[in-house]
């Protein structure tokens, strides 16, 4: 069986200011396409069963153009202007089963989510090696075949280091646990984090490999030049 996918598309966009008027970033257009319409696209292709889009700023729009949809459900995170640790607890639900945990707004090729779902692994992330850290990108660190820490200052020692893409499988058990540690954050009052600052407790306690991304073109879309980027290599993979 094929898990299940959570999609966070709740977020503000602030580094985009005004350019999206009330839209989410996850409608923005490439090739024709919306980013949000894309991983839909493409998850239906990996043949993942159901996909659970949480929004916030502008849900309206999310809603209008995939709320119809058999396969699609639309969740409001009201508090999405605090941390996005508040989305994946409002999809919380669905961290009863094998389930991928996915930004909206990563833009890549069919292959990317391919080799996510079939991956060998019950649970990994897609690692790109290429990366370098800046202090902006979520960073892996890797011992032997298992991610042990993310953050976006390397630390401790490591075998390998790569950028995280943005997408974590989860098998059921890992899931299980997630949903668990969210509930404790929220339950203190920890609303302002990342879901990400979550997961280094996820990775003390079981394992989770990652599939290579030093092969394929993609980018994560934080500023308009991002999604430049995102339309280059979209022309180019059309050219």
């Amino acid at each position: 069986m094929k898990p299940s996918a959570i999609i966070l598309a709740a977020g503000v966009g602030r580094r985009f200011g005004s350019t999206l008027e009330d839209r989410p970033k996850a409608l923005l257009e490439v090739a024709g396409e919306t980013l949000l319409g894309r991983l839909v696209r493409q998850l239906r292709a990996a043949g993942v069963p159901e996909i659970v889009v949480v929004v916030g700023f502008g849900g309206e729009h999310v809603e209008a153009a995939f709320g119809g949809a058999p396969d699609i459900r639309v969740l409001r995170n009201p508090d999405f202007r605090r941390g996005a640790i508040l989305s994946l607890f409002t999809a919380r639900e669905w961290l009863d089963r094998s389930v991928l945990v996915m930004d909206a707004d990563v833009f890549g090729p069919d292959e990317m989510i391919a080799r996510l779902v079939d991956s060998r692994h019950e649970s990994c992330f897609l690692l790109d090696p290429r990366s370098e850290a800046s202090g902006e990108e979520q960073m892996l660190m890797v011992q032997g075949d298992r991610v042990f820490d993310i953050a976006r200052i390397p630390r401790g020692a490591y075998d390998r280091l790569g950028e995280s893409v943005g997408f974590l499988k989860l098998g059921q058990i890992a899931a299980n646990l997630l949903r668990d540690l969210i509930g404790v954050r929220v339950a203190q009052g920890d609303i302002d984090l990342e879901h990400e600052e979550v997961y280094p407790e996820l990775l003390a306690q079981v394992d989770v490999g990652f599939e290579l991304m030093d092969d394929l073109l993609w980018t994560e879309i934080d500023f308009p030049e991002d999604l430049d980027l995102a339309r280059k290599i979209a022309a180019g993979v059309q050219a």
